[in-house]
């Protein structure tokens, strides 16, 4: 029998980035749909807020994704868009949180596409350091200079900001200037993809599950795309029956038409705990 040829085998798929992203779809999205991932010449991400806060960021993230991968399709002409998104919060004293969202657009089949994670950010959140050495001890937690860093420094002028550090020598003699000028300095994990390998690791295997789910077609229309699309809660609680918060399935749908799957989960029944009646 002959395998089923992708909808997108020898494309081009652009990548809304300015920071080598399309490395980290390009080898999934070549084994799996035979389409060569591409980063446009002359786009500016950074016009839509950096982590760095040089640029507020004001649109959720979701809304940065689309603007990017619609200016990227505009700028190359190429009716296929990859764009990413980060977002670290704080948990008040519980340490941060890292979401990525992967958006995929085609715009000839009118088709949007989401793939999102959410998991703990591992690496210390920054502050002020008031020494070359603290900032030193600082740069050596995160793993620099593999993990880039920011500088920020604050004074009677505004804010000035540092970026691609290439080693402790030069961190050093950053700090030891802004101090010597009165600045307040504060260091932070660089969050761009090139310059954090967690990051980098974390949208590959976004790209990775975009691709899959790509190259798996609707059983209806047979439409690209087809894939999880909502959770569906209400796990019945073991001692009362009430529904819980618990995903009791996963819905898989089209992008295209409005086919629907639903795969249910093994697990029945909910621990009492989880009920909010009966753990109120």
């Amino acid at each position: 029998m002959t395998a089923r040829r992708s909808p997108y085998d020898g494309s081009a798929i652009v990548f809304a980035t300015m920071h080598d992203k399309q490395r980290l779809a390009d080898d999934s999205f070549a084994e799996l749909l035979g389409a060569t991932v591409v980063a446009p010449e002359h786009l500016d991400t950074d016009q839509f807020g950096t982590f760095a806060g040089d640029i507020p960021r004001t649109l959720s993230p979701y809304h940065a994704a689309l603007v990017k991968a619609r200016l990227a399709m505009q700028i190359s002409g190429v009716p296929f868009s990859l764009a990413s998104e980060g977002s670290f919060t704080s948990l008040l004293g519980l340490g941060v949180e890292n979401t990525e969202l992967l958006l995929f657009i085609d715009s000839e089949r009118g088709l949007e596409l989401v793939e999102s994670s959410t998991m703990d950010w591992p690496l210390p959140p920054g502050g002020t350091v008031h020494s070359a050495a603290e900032a030193v001890a600082f740069a050596d937690a995160i793993g620099f200079p593999a993990q880039g860093l920011t500088l920020r420094a604050v004074d009677d002028n505004g804010l000035s900001i540092v970026k691609d550090i290439p080693t402790l020598g030069e961190l050093e003699r950053h700090v030891e200037r802004s101090l010597g000028e009165g600045s307040m300095v504060t260091l932070i994990a660089d969050y761009r993809a090139h310059r954090s390998p967690l990051r980098a690791h974390r949208i590959r295997a976004l790209c990775e599950r975009m691709a899959l789910r790509l190259a798996t077609p609707c059983p209806r229309c047979a439409s690209p795309g087809f894939g999880r699309v909502a959770p569906e809660r209400g796990v019945p609680c073991a001692q009362c029956g009430r529904a819980t918060d618990l995903i009791a399935a996963d819905i898989d749908g089209c992008g295209v038409c409005d086919h629907q799957v639903r795969r249910p989960r093994t697990v029945t029944v909910a621990d009492p705990g989880y009920c909010d009646h009966c753990n109120p």
